[in-house]
């Protein structure tokens, strides 16, 4: 049993400031354990219409194949990034959890593996982002399919696809770093294949995946109560991990001293509403300054502080909520290409 923190959207009407919705619609990082919204099934979900809890499904019901005390759950489960770069953020032990799934099995098999979110309301324009990274590639490369259902969370509802995955298929190389040694289904993305998201795993021969960034509009769906589910779907290959799912909606008219800005740094806070603290962490795709400031709700600066030059990639921040009275605020991430913001709720 796992615990999935969903951030519902709000709406807020207060002298000059009009917003529609909240940014972030849901959002989870796996980063805390969790206990009370996932709840991890051997049969499909019963199918309803509306749903506050996420749901791990394992179809298959294949045993893992290492076995004895290396044995992996048969379903999704909590693990560290695979990559060493995912693990170390600026520069210190801070670690990132991830949800990974499994397709070596005892015996030859197609995983099965299904990680279905709770229901969302859509709004207009909403966009779904989400991380993934395979424990190899090219060889035993995992796939997985993004799906999206429009009527109830069974399995059997999500019948729209949003995103494939490929998997390896055939070897008919040596190498386990060249790609042309390799066969994989289609269609369907090739991690690794155009020389991004991969590093060596401890040797010049064999690479591992980077958790790299997906992004999917939602507008085919606008106004609809939706699941979204990461079915792995990989046959006798190895490791897959997802990370980072989330729903954001855009703001129809930002705090005032605040301009909306599409720059986007895929920022997420935990957890939100906030109490004494929140975790605020974002993507920068490149070295680059970067200050964060806390503006309330009439536009008031409340909170800076200038994280100095920061390298690509991922990082954290700790934004101290306690001295902030109860109320709304935009966080604003500035740095030389330009501003993302999301909403915070203090309470």
């Amino acid at each position: 049993m796992k615990k999935i923190y969903t951030l519902l959207s709000v709406l807020l009407f207060a002298g000059s400031v009009n917003i529609k919705a909240q940014d972030t619609l849901l959002y989870e990082g796996f980063q805390f354990v969790m206990d009370s919204y996932l709840t991890s099934i051997t049969s499909p979900p019963i199918g309803t219409t509306t749903d506050s809890m996420w749901y791990n499904y394992d179809a298959d019901q294949l045993a893992d194949g290492a076995g004895g005390t290396n044995s992996r759950p048969d379903d999704w489960w909590q693990i560290l990034a695979f990559a060493d770069s995912n693990l170390y953020i600026q520069g210190t032990t801070d670690t990132n959890i991830v949800m990974g799934a499994n397709s070596w099995f005892s015996s030859p098999g197609q995983a099965d593996n299904w990680l279905i979110t709770s229901n969302v309301q859509l709004g207009d324009h909403d966009t779904l982002f989400w991380k993934a990274a395979p424990r190899q590639t090219p060889r035993y490369l995992d796939g997985y399919e993004v799906r999206l259902s429009t009527t109830t969370n069974s399995d059997l509802a999500f019948t729209n696809v949003l995103f494939t995955a490929a998997q390896m298929t055939a070897i008919t190389g040596v190498n386990d770093s060249v790609f042309t040694g390799y066969e994989f289904s289609t269609p369907g993305f090739v991690h690794g294949q155009d020389g991004t998201f991969t590093e060596f795993d401890n040797d010049s021969a064999r690479l591992i995946g980077i958790l790299k960034p997906f992004s999917i509009p939602l507008d085919a769906y606008a106004n609809q109560n939706v699941f979204i589910a990461f079915n792995h779907t990989s046959f006798d290959d190895n490791l897959i991990s997802i990370d980072d799912i989330m729903i954001r909606g855009t703001v129809s008219n930002p705090v005032a001293g605040i301009k909306e800005n599409k720059f986007d740094l895929n920022l997420n806070l935990f957890p939100n509403p906030a109490g004494d603290n929140a975790q605020l962490n974002f993507q920068l795709p490149s070295e680059t300054e970067v200050t964060i400031n806390v503006n309330d709700v009439t536009g008031k600066l409340v909170y800076s502080e200038n994280k100095g030059t920061l390298a690509y990639g991922r990082h954290f921040a700790t934004i101290n909520t306690a001295a902030l009275a109860n109320g709304f605020y935009t966080i604003a991430v500035k740095t030389k290409n330009g501003i993302s913001t999301t909403k915070l709720i203090v309470q």
